[in-house]
């Protein structure tokens, strides 16, 4: 089986082609700087836009963490390591009640009122 092609071009029409071309008018085309420049500024603008994400990100990946051992997780971590709290630890041997009402109340869980009522049922 062939194919037939119906589609045909009209007769002479390539060796009239260059003169058909020749009557449309030549258009300038005028480009402004900055339509020319405007690809390089939009290549600028997406790598400056491509680098402050990629700084957000990293700088978040790469931030150290720091780890806040509170005075709960120590005491936690000393109890399951000796239950029975036979070892006392030394850096805690030197310690005086001032220091640790001074420790409680800058940390700011415990109020003022709290460590009063703690005093009192210790003295009864």
């Amino acid at each position: 089986m062939t194919k037939r092609n119906d589609i045909s071009v009209p007769q002479d029409y390539f060796q009239n082609l260059e003169q058909r071309l020749s009557r449309i008018p030549h258009q300038e085309v005028r480009t402004t700087t900055f339509q020319k420049v405007s690809p390089w500024l939009a290549y600028a603008a997406s790598l400056a836009i491509l680098a402050t994400v990629g700084g957000f990100v990293f700088r978040k990946a790469a931030a150290p963490v720091q780890e806040d051992y509170s005075w709960d997780y120590i005491s936690y971590l000393s109890r399951s390591v000796d239950p029975d709290g036979m070892v006392e630890l030394e850096e805690n041997a030197d310690l005086t009640d001032e220091d640790i009402v001074n420790y409680l109340l800058a940390d700011n869980s415990i109020s003022v009122e709290l460590i009063a009522e703690a005093n009192y049922e210790e003295d009864n």
